[in-house]
């Protein structure tokens, strides 16, 4: 045979005609709603057959989306029964995502050998159940088509489209030669059990494809591949048949559902080309008469009974609150949404955005309609009544100032009225957004918008919607692709950097979204909420419209315009380029041994600089990488750092300071008009040449606190073993010898506080240096309040006895009864003393002296200011107990010495007082002189010690040192003065260990 004909139907129609309410009588053949569906496809395919025009092969769609397929109970399993067992088709063309769908819809349904998807560039795994059901290629067995279906490169599971087209005209060529046809050559990677060969021993490939984009390379590659197509139909677009290459017929087809194209092609077998061809395209809404014939009629009745089963199965799909009236045509032309925000339009958009997982949604105000339901169960019809047409998700990302732009236009040109206006349907219902507007305001110029929050994820709360920051947004198709001038919103105004175009994902209709979205809450026990929520205000007292957008011409002198995110940018500097130290000392002495130093140079800023060195010092030399800084310019890139190490010479260096500035200059990498791009960064470098550092130590100073220590300590021992040894003689006896070993020890402690004051951190560590400076405190405030405590106990007991016995009473005062002040005075300064210690410990520190640092000196300090008042307190209780006991010395003045020694303590008192008028402001004075200070405090301290000791005990010495007789001469005069007029005694005294007694005779 040297030549063929045959016909190619291409289809897009729903299954029915219309709605499923439309078309209720199929019979009449003046019903305007009995327009297109299958039935009038399948009539004009038959009468073509019929009048022996040739075979025929017919394309048609998979009816997903319609109500009538998402009501009736096959689901999408519904197509076979009227594409595949009623019409007699044996496949159809769907989009990939169909088999990502197993559980969808009856989609189980669709699985049969004889009815088949065809997509050509898809991989599908053997665990697919599709796997065995999907075709790459389809051969038509009347007319011998091989026929090629390249879906969009966008969707999912779809390998490259050209490289696939190529592959699959190479295995039709190879299939060719091995029928004997003259096919040129052989190979590809499609499998015979992906084809369903038929009875023609010659294939004629038949390529269809839906990618704009790659048309001019769909084109080059069929005019090159030995073996073309015969037919080359593009699925957009309008254009005239044309041949290319004297081989291929190139077509474009109407995918609106509207019209049926018909392509009729004469082949010449011989020259594998087209020798004739026409096409044409049918509207159904002008279908002929000729094709409305009985068949065509009962094929309409058999689609009305599908119809029916679709009506009587509206399965409840969740729960809502009462949802209003939306939308009527009848007198008030009523249109809620298009007044502002809608209990629909929210349930829509809430729907979208759950199911996309975006930051916001939005629909048209237009489409939505509807006469509402009652509260309880929401059915899908429900839904479908909402929005009747069959529109898909579309989801994308877009900026800040996209967002805005998209808003301000919506209201700028709504009317905001609740009837129909032509602009009405321009109002966004939405969810995820807040946005409030002035209507009062024109439309024109800045717009209506006076600001916009954006629902946060994170935080739960409404937040301003931020300039740059990118939002992933979900819509449905009508806004995305028709809907003008929607389209360029969220596809191609969508400029900035990381703004995504808006795709639609039409493996889900909105009405099947909403419908699961509806599912998703009823199985939490949720009922949707229909009341309003506040996404529309319309505040007509703010008359200050936001502003998003900026513009070349609107950029300051310091900024720059970024044209990746549309927006006036600060001209970049090199606040982020910088040194981790800005200021860098050394100190040369004549021990210094490593003067080497490093400065890291990083670069945080988000572009590149190139460095180089400005003003290096002579004594300063760079080494390892950073020399390469003065050989040439170094590139850093962002994040990136460098060290700069370097060492000092001090060699050229006069005694002093030296100061000096290391400086870099950066140039930065990039394109910013208008901008200074060289710039300077340093940092200051500053070396000091000095003589040895003066710690001022204590030093051989030592010796003689140690020397003042060591008589202090060692005459209060030598006085307590004499007091012992001699505390059964009279002398001793009348002094209370308990209490002189008490002032002994009292005096040894004091004595021993020279110690931690001879320790700096000369000799010991900073720790050491601490716990000296919180023991001499200890020391002394200890042993002074047990010297004076012992001194009052003495002289208060004696007191006490002589004052009871010239008032002729006999008394009995016990030791521990006199000790109980000594306990108190040690009680109270033990807890003081412990509270300063674990409250605010004074410690070791180090300063300058007049802020040279070669010049320091070491004293203890406390950090906070609770020490002064532990300090006030102790010198209070202290000197409450050196108060009382100069007031029982004054009591005693009149006793002998044996008893009181009062004469002596007043002169130790004395003695004391000149001490600490003179010693103390010296102390103060030579706070910062170490030695002068040492030397002072140890004066003071063993001048009370000996002063104490000497004024004592010395007296007593030489009391015992003279004869008996002496000794009690002196007594026995005394004891004559209490004696009565006819001198006989009243009074015997005794004391002894146990205590002291008076008999009256």
């Amino acid at each position: 045979m040297k030549s063929s004909s045959f016909n190619i139907f291409w289809s897009f129609t729903s299954l029915l005609p219309g709605d499923l309410n439309d078309c209720l009588d199929p019979t009449n053949a003046t019903d305007l709603t009995c327009v297109g569906g299958s039935a009038a496809a399948a009539s004009v395919i038959r009468h073509c057959i019929e009048e022996e025009e040739g075979p025929a092969f017919h394309f048609p769609k998979l009816d997903r989306d319609s109500r009538f397929v998402a009501m009736h109970p096959e689901g999408w399993g519904v197509n076979r029964h009227v594409l595949h067992d009623y019409f007699g088709w044996e496949f159809f063309n769907a989009p990939p995502s169909l088999l990502t769908d197993e559980n969808r819809l009856g989609s189980v349904n669709l699985l049969t050998p004889n009815f088949r998807p065809t997509i050509t560039n898809v991989a599908l795994s053997p665990s697919s159940m599709w796997y065995q059901f999907l075709e790459h290629i389809h051969v038509d067995e009347q007319t011998g088509a091989a026929f090629i279906y390249i879906q969009g490169e966008s969707q999912p599971l779809t390998t490259p489209a050209v490289k696939s087209m190529v592959s699959a005209l190479d295995y039709v060529a190879y299939v060719n030669a091995n029928n004997g046809c003259f096919a040129k050559n052989s190979g590809g990677i499609f499998s015979a059990d992906r084809i369903v060969n038929g009875t023609s021993p010659c294939l004629i490939p038949i390529v269809y494809y839906l990618d704009e984009p790659l048309r001019e390379e769909m084109l080059d590659s069929i005019r090159v591949h030995p073996n073309p197509p015969l037919v080359l139909a593009q699925g957009f677009g309008e254009m005239d048949p044309e041949i290319v290459n004297n081989q291929t017929l190139v077509v474009a087809i109407d995918i609106s559902g509207g019209l049926l194209s018909h392509l009729r092609v004469d082949v010449d077998l011989e020259k594998w080309a087209v020798k004739n061809f026409t096409f044409n395209e049918i509207d159904f809404e002008e279908l002929p008469s000729k094709y409305k014939d009985d068949q065509y009629f009962r094929d309409m009745e058999y689609l009305r009974i599908l119809a029916d089963e679709a009506l009587a199965n509206d399965p409840v799909v969740g729960r809502s609150g009462f949802m209003p009236l939306t939308r009527t045509v009848i007198d008030t032309d009523w249109r809620m949404c298009m007044g502002g925000e809608c209990p629909i339009g929210n349930l829509f958009t809430d729907a979208l955005r759950w199911a996309a997982d975006s930051d916001f949604a939005v629909v048209s105000s237009g489409g939505l309609r509807g006469e509402g339901w009652e509260a309880g169960d929401v059915r899908v019809s429900d839904i479908w009544s909402a929005l009747p047409f069959m529109n898909d998700i579309c989801i994308g990302v877009m900026s800040g100032v996209s967002v805005f732009s998209l808003l301000n236009y919506s209201t700028a040109v709504a009317t905001f009225e609740s009837t129909y206006t032509p602009m009405g349907d321009r109002l966004l219902q939405m969810s995820g957004l807040r946005i409030t507007y002035n209507t009062q305001l024109p439309g024109s110029g800045h717009g209506r918008l006076i600001s916009i929050d954006i629902w946060d994820k994170e935080k739960n709360e409404f937040l301003p919607l931020e300039r740059l920051k990118l939002y992933r947004f979900a819509t449905e198709n009508w806004m995305c692709d028709s809907f003008d001038p929607f389209p360029s919103f969220f596809k191609d105004s969508l400029r900035i950097e990381g703004e995504v175009r808006g795709a639609v994902d039409d493996s889900r209709s909105v009405q099947e979204v909403v419908r699961a979205y509806l599912s998703y809450l009823s199985d939490r026990g949720i009922s949707y909420d229909t009341s309003l929520r506040g996404s529309h205000i319309n505040n007509t007292r703010s008359l200050e419209p936001m502003s998003f957008i900026q513009t070349p011409e609107s950029c300051r002198e310091d900024h720059f315009w970024e044209e990746k995110i549309l927006t006036c940018m600060p001209c970049p500097g090199v606040k982020y380029v910088e040194f981790s130290d800005d200021f860098i000392s050394f100190l040369v002495t004549p021990h210094s041994k490593d003067l080497s130093g490093r400065n890291v140079l990083s670069n945080h800023e988000l572009f590149n600089v190139t460095l180089a060195a400005r003003l290096i010092p002579e004594w300063l030399m760079l080494k390892d990488t950073a020399s390469n800084l003065i050989k040439g310019y170094t590139l850093l890139q962002p994040g990136d750092s460098i060290a700069v190490d370097f060492d000092i010479d001090p060699t050229g260096l006069s005694k002093g300071s030296t100061r000096s500035i290391v400086s870099f200059g950066v140039i930065l990498d990039g394109d910013f008009p208008g901008c200074l791009t060289d710039l300077d960064i340093k940092f200051d470098t500053v070396v000091e040449v000095r003589a040895e550092e003066n710690f001022n130590r204590l030093g051989a100073i030592r010796m003689v606190g140690f020397t003042f220590m060591a008589l202090a300590m060692a005459l209060s021992v030598f006085f307590f073993f004499w007091t012992h040894r001699n505390k059964k003689h009279h002398i001793v006896q009348m002094s209370q010898p308990k209490f002189l070993e008490l002032i002994c020890v009292g005096t040894f402690m004091m004595a021993s506080c020279i110690i931690p004051l001879s320790i700096d951190d000369g000799i010991a560590s900073m720790r050491g240096c601490d716990i000296a400076c919180m023991s001499a405190p200890w020391l002394l405030l200890m042993g002074f309040g047990i010297t004076l405590s012992a001194l009052f106990a003495k002289i208060w007991r004696v007191n006490t006895v002589v004052s009871n016995a010239m008032a002729f009473r006999r008394v009995v005062i016990l030791e521990r009864e006199a000790m109980k002040p000594i306990a108190v005075v040690f009680a109270l300064n033990f807890t003081l003393l412990l509270c300063w210690t674990l409250v605010d410990p004074i410690r070791w520190q180090r300063e300058y002296i007049n802020g040279d640092p070669t010049n320091s000196y070491g004293f203890c300090k406390s950090e906070g200011k609770a020490s002064i008042s532990f300090l006030v307190l102790l010198i209070m209780l202290n000197g409450a107990a050196l108060v009382q006991a100069c007031v029982q010395s004054y009591y005693a003045r009149n006793m002998d010495d044996e008893y009181a020694e009062s004469r002596w303590i007043g002169i130790a008192c004395l003695s004391w007082l000149q001490v600490m008028v003179v010693g103390i402001p010296v102390i103060l004075l030579t706070s910062h002189l170490p030695v002068a200070k040492y030397f002072t405090a140890c004066a003071i301290v063993f001048l009370v010690c000996m002063s104490m000791l000497l004024l004592l005990f010395v007296p007593k010495i030489k009391a015992m040192s003279k004869p008996l007789e002496a000794q009690t001469s002196g007594f026995q005069h005394r004891l004559s003065q209490v004696r009565r007029p006819n001198s006989t005694p009243i009074y015997n005294t005794e004391i002894t260990e146990a205590g002291e007694s008076i008999q009256l005779r």
